[in-house]
Formats: structure tokens, sequence, C-alpha cells
């Protein structure tokens, strides 16, 4: 909204602001499986065919849900320094992925158990980092390659080594929040030598 919308404008984003919070906590409180137009209506004091002027359904509502996650990864990943040597940086974005992971795990959860989420491999082959968690990770890995740091291999270019480098920290991240929370374990240090060490194995010199 600017300075300039008029009160209608105003009016109905923070009446889309209210239904978007509203399936969160549902979401958060009953999983995807209680969420309904009927209980969002209920929550917000709306009546439910007042929501399809909003979303056309709950899955769109979802998706939307999981758009503001997929911002706030990457606010917290776009707040690491990009000034930083090409291997700390990727190191610093990956533990940024992770504390998303620990301290939005409504979130993290929803953004990847959604199928609304899944993107075509032209979309994540074009993704840069203005907006994107993924395309900034990707501009990482590039940047690495460019300035020598890492090694573009044969069957092992820049798009591998961006999955690769997501797939190791997801899985850091997924198994924190979920079947080794609680475990007795300094994860903080565990992550710091693996980020450490696949960074290693990126590097001209791994």
């Amino acid at each position: 909204m600017t300075a300039t919308s008029s009160p209608k404008e105003r009016r109905q984003a923070r009446t889309r602001e209210a239904i978007l919070e509203a399936a969160q906590k549902i979401i958060q409180e009953t999983g995807t499986d209680g969420l309904s137009m009927r209980a969002i209506a209920q929550r917000i004091d709306y009546s439910p065919a007042g929501l399809y002027e909003y979303f056309g359904g709950k899955e769109e509502i979802i998706s939307a849900v999981c758009e503001g996650g997929n911002q706030q990864l990457f606010a917290y990943m776009d707040v690491v320094d990009r000034a930083l040597p090409p291997a700390d940086y990727l190191r610093a974005i990956g533990h940024a992925y992770i504390r998303f992971a620990i301290e939005q795990p409504d979130y993290f959860l929803l953004m990847f158990s959604s199928p609304s989420q899944a993107e075509s491999a032209e979309d994540i082959a074009t993704q840069n980092g203005d907006g994107s968690a993924f395309g900034l990770l990707l501009d990482a890995i590039r940047r690495g390659v460019t300035e020598g740091v890492f090694l573009d291999r044969t069957g092992f270019d820049v798009l591998t080594m961006a999955y690769a480098a997501w797939a190791t920290v997801h899985g850091l991240a997924m198994l924190r929040v979920t079947h080794l929370q609680g475990y007795p374990m300094d994860f903080d240090a565990a992550d710091e030598e693996v980020l450490l060490n696949f960074g290693r194995g990126l590097t001209s010199l791994g």
C-alpha cells in the first residue's frame, strides 16, 4: 500500500492480511486439515462467501501463506553480508536458513509440504538473488566459481552444487525441527563443521 491508496484499497489490504494471519494460526494449531474458508471466516468475524473476493479457495490461501514464508526465508538469508569471501558467505547463508527453520518452524514445515509450492525446472534455473532464497544461493555459487574459489567440475556444475548445498542445509534444518528436536547435542557446532567441510568440498583445493 502507498500513501496514495484509497480508503477502500487500504481496507482490502487489511482484510487480506487478516485472512492470511488467521490461516497461519489455524494451520499452526490444527494443520492444513483444519483449515477451511468457514474456519477462517469465523476467526476474523467475516462471511465465508466474502473471502472469495480475496482468494479463490483454501489452496490459494495456503499458497499465499507459503509465499509469505518464502519472503521471510529470503529476508533471513539476505541480511548476510554479500561482501564476505565466497566460502564464508555460503556458510553464513546456510546458518541463516537453519535459523529460519528453528525460529519459524510452522512456516518452514508448511512451505516444504505443500504441493502448490513446487517449481518448474525452468523457474529454478532462471532464479536470481532478488527475492528468491534459492536464487540467492545460486548467485553465491556462481560468484564462487567466477572468483575461482569453487571448482565447476564436469557433472558438478553450478546448479548441481546449489542442489547439493540446499539438500545439505535443508536436511540439517529439517532434523533440528523434527526428529532431533530436543536431542542433547551442540547442533550449532555440528552445523558449523558440516557446512565448513561441505564448502571445502566445493573448492578447487578440495
